[in-house]
Formats: C-alpha cells, sequence, structure tokens
C-alpha cells in the first residue's frame, strides 16, 4: 500500500513540476492536500525501507561474524604435543644398550646415533655409516639383524627393523626382508612385507612370515614359492611349492 501511494505521489509530483515550468495552474482535481499526503507517504515508505535493508544488513553481519568464530563441526582434534619430525628429547652418539628381564638378555643394539623420545617412550636408532645391529635372545637360540633403522619401545620391549633389513640364526638360517618386527612376550618374528628365507639348500619367497627367533620354524603367509639350490654348482635345480595360501618351513 505505502509502495503504490508513493508511485502515486511521485507521479503527481511530476505534474505540477510540468505545470509550474510552462505557467499553468493545477487542475482542480489534483489538489495540493493530495500531493502533500501522496509525498508523505513516499516519505514513510522510503524510510521504512531504508530501516528494512540497514536491519537485514545487521543480521547478515552477525551471521557471517558467527560463522567465521563458530569452530567448524567434525574438525579433527587438537594436534598431540609433539608432531612427527619434531626434535627428540635426547639424541646418543656410539649407542648401545642391553635390555634385560629377571637376568635374562631380550636384546642387544648397537648403532651410529640413537634419538630418544620420551614421551612416546620409544627410542629410534639410526645408520649414519654402518647399519643397526640388534641380536634377538629366545628360549631357542638368538637372531642377529642389522638395517637401517630400528624402533625400540621401552615400555613393552618390542623392537621392529626397517630397511635392508638381514638376519642369521647361530645354526645359518637367514631372512632378507624390508621390514620385521619382534614380540618380546611371545619371542616371535613377524612380518607383512615380501621376504626371502634360507635354510639349508632350500630358499624361499613369500609375501609376510610368522617364525620362532632362530628361524627354526616359520611360516610363509602367501604367494610362497620355494626352490632348491644345487650344493655343487649353485643354481636353481626344481621348484618345490607354489601355495599362495601360505606353507610352513
Amino acid at each position: 500500500m505505502f509502495l503504490l501511494a508513493a508511485f502515486r505521489g511521485t507521479l503527481q509530483r511530476a505534474q505540477i513540476d510540468e505545470w509550474v515550468l510552462h505557467g499553468e495552474a493545477p487542475p482542480t482535481e489534483a489538489p495540493p492536500s493530495l500531493y502533500i499526503a501522496s509525498a508523505l507517504c513516499y516519505r514513510r515508505a522510503g524510510v521504512r525501507m531504508i530501516r528494512h535493508i540497514l536491519l537485514v544488513c545487521v543480521v547478515s553481519m552477525s551471521m557471517i561474524t558467527t560463522v567465521l568464530l563458530a569452530p567448524a563441526t567434525g574438525a579433527p582434534p587438537p594436534s598431540p604435543v609433539r608432531q612427527p619430525g619434531s626434535a627428540p628429547d635426547a639424541k646418543i652418539s656410539g649407542f648401545h644398550l642391553v635390555e634385560t628381564k629377571g637376568g635374562t638378555k631380550l636384546w642387544e643394539i648397537w648403532g651410529d646415533l640413537a634419538e630418544v623420545f620420551e614421551k612416546e617412550g620409544i627410542a629410534r636408532v639410526t645408520k649414519i655409516s654402518n647399519q643397526v645391529t640388534v641380536t634377538l635372545y629366545s628360549d631357542q637360540g638368538k637372531l642377529t639383524s642389522r638395517s637401517d633403522k630400528a624402533t625400540l619401545d621401552m615400555q613393552t620391549k618390542d623392537v621392529r627393523l626397517e630397511g635392508n633389513v638381514s638376519a642369521m640364526s647361530e645354526l645359518g638360517s637367514s631372512l632378507q626382508t624390508e621390514s620385521l618386527a619382534w614380540s618380546a612376550e611371545e619371542r616371535r618374528l613377524f612380518t607383512r612385507s615380501p621376504v626371502t628365507l634360507t635354510k639349508g639348500g632350500l630358499v624361499s619367497r613369500g609375501v609376510g612370515m610368522e617364525a620362532e627367533t632362530n628361524l627354526e620354524r616359520a611360516r610363509l603367509l602367501s604367494r610362497v614359492q620355494s626352490r632348491i639350490i644345487s650344493d655343487n654348482a649353485g643354481l636353481v635345480t626344481q621348484d618345490l611349492l607354489r601355495d599362495r595360501k601360505g606353507g610352513t618351513q
């Protein structure tokens, strides 16, 4: 209603201005009071429109501020105190450590550099010029391994080897892989990486392995291929096994 009155008032004001410009008198059917009333309606409508626009702007700015300041739902939790790659609590060169339990050796480790992270309860031993050497002990015997890196869990006493891992038991069995874990509680070896296991003249390859510390009892988990190497020529003479479900030596 206000907009219609304002539109009419605008038309009437334009007509009156035209009459004044040409020196004509306005007709009697367009009294000045109608013009004044229309102009007032126009002004009131304009004021209300401006107020409405200002109110919309204020509400919009308030909503934008709320969105910018409110925490995002589904956001990741705060980052831990120590980020990966952060500085260790201590660095030790020429590292050598023997871990025992009840007076019996669990493992012994030598490395060029060890980094200790107290909050995580781990120590990382890395190669600089020489590979990390770890000797693992169990009731079955011991295993001496070498790798580019070793991680020691100071709580569970577990050991994880990574990078160009090779190991040999007292009886001459050996393995090569890229990662190898040793459980201190079970005194067993585990890997999910491709692995090559050699026992005498039998060479077995597969993906994944579970084994005793001395490698005398080992189970390859999948994609197993085994072969016998001739003692005379050192060549493959026969494929013994092609078992994708796993095999035991």
